[in-house]
């Protein structure tokens, strides 16, 4: 039988620049981490793809986390039952060993690629990479420009929401959540992570793939200022006091902001993802005075649609970036000698598969 495969995002495009989360990836009593180093076209991402299939068809349950600048490039995999990680430690996210040999190891692809016809070819390649950090900078200043409307928006929206009951709604749903839990004897630490993200080919939402583990999936109704982050983190921090394990999934564009929580001891999740729209529905919106809003409904219009063509303006220039890093690719991919990558592939595997009688 076949492993489970979630899909996460680790880090994101946000209003600040990318945001990193790559220190929740790691287990906490972590067998092994190989920081795969090496230039775009280097074989990184097919490398972690092909030993997640490996595993995989050997019924180990695989966490992928895409990167947010290229979804369809892995920035690292875990092998749960062994522990065993495998992280692209390049930019944006560079990553290097902290406790050297003993748990963390550099692999480095730069031992096989042919330098001097990459040296050849130095001039487009720095021409490119000067490209993508110029449409990155770009895609990043329409994110920034986003943040102040989308607080427009949660100022206006607020202002006709009733928060007393929105309060005492969530005591209540808290209350027969927990109902049955006991506390336990240590506070847990959550894990936070991007169940989706802003990138080159729009807005990827991974809620089908992320929560596939929860027996009841709420969806949670309600727009920007409704009060959802409080809502999602008056829960996910009672769990904490309660000792359990919780996944906390954050919004790209402002990282304060949460779009989810799943607490797996409990089998439950809490979540915007349109994938569970109509399911268990919390509806936030039962609380709002429509009367109140009516009076900010032609600027509210004009926010969202102004929100909406920031975001799409950040990744149109995300998409460009992507297509010079293409470009880099096949400069690389040429003068790789793959042939040693896949022995590399192999004595990899095997070191791995020593962890499973631990």
């Amino acid at each position: 039988m076949k492993g489970k495969v979630r899909k996460i995002f680790p880090g994101a495009n946000t209003c600040n620049g990318f945001y990193s989360l790559f220190d929740y990836i790691i287990p906490n009593d972590v067998n092994r981490i190989f920081c795969l180093k090496g230039g775009p076209g280097v074989g990184k991402s097919s490398f972690m793809k092909k030993i997640t299939n490996e595993f995989v068809d050997r019924g180990y349950d695989v966490e992928l986390f895409p990167c947010s600048s290229d979804p369809s490039s892995l920035d690292a995999v875990v092998i749960k039952e062994l522990k065993v990680v495998l992280l692209d430690g390049t930019a944006p996210h560079v990553v290097d060993p902290k406790i050297p040999g003993a748990i963390d190891e550099i692999v480095n692809f730069g031992d096989f690629w042919n330098v001097d016809n990459l040296e050849n070819n130095k001039m487009e390649i720095m021409d490119c990479n000067k490209k993508i950090s110029n449409c990155f900078q770009r895609a990043f200043k329409y994110l920034k420009s986003a943040e102040p409307i989308f607080y427009d928006i949660e100022a206006k929206n607020s202002v006709a929401m009733d928060f007393g009951k929105v309060n005492k709604f969530t005591d209540e749903f808290i209350k027969e959540l927990f109902k049955n839990v006991e506390n336990g004897e240590k506070l847990s630490k959550p894990r936070h992570l991007f169940g989706t993200a802003i990138t080159p080919i729009g807005h990827i939402d991974y809620g089908d793939s992320l929560l596939q583990g929860a027996k009841k999936v709420f969806y949670l109704d309600g727009k920007i200022g409704y009060g959802k982050t409080t809502f999602l983190k008056r829960i996910y921090e009672m769990a904490v006091l309660k000792g359990l394990e919780v996944e906390v999934y954050h919004y790209p564009l402002i990282p304060e902001k949460i779009e989810g929580i799943m607490i797996p001891a409990l089998g439950v999740a809490i979540t915007i993802s349109s994938f569970y729209k109509g399911e268990n529905v919390i509806n936030l919106g039962k609380f709002m005075s429509y009367e109140k809003i009516n009076e900010y409904k032609e600027e509210l219009e004009v926010d969202e649609k102004i929100l909406d063509e920031l975001i799409n303006y950040a990744i149109s220039n995300l998409k460009k970036a992507k297509s010079s890093h293409d470009e880099i690719e096949n400069y690389y991919i040429p003068n790789m000698n793959f042939d040693k990558v896949n022995e590399l592939k192999a004595e990899l595997i095997e070191r791995i598969l020593k962890y499973e009688n631990e």
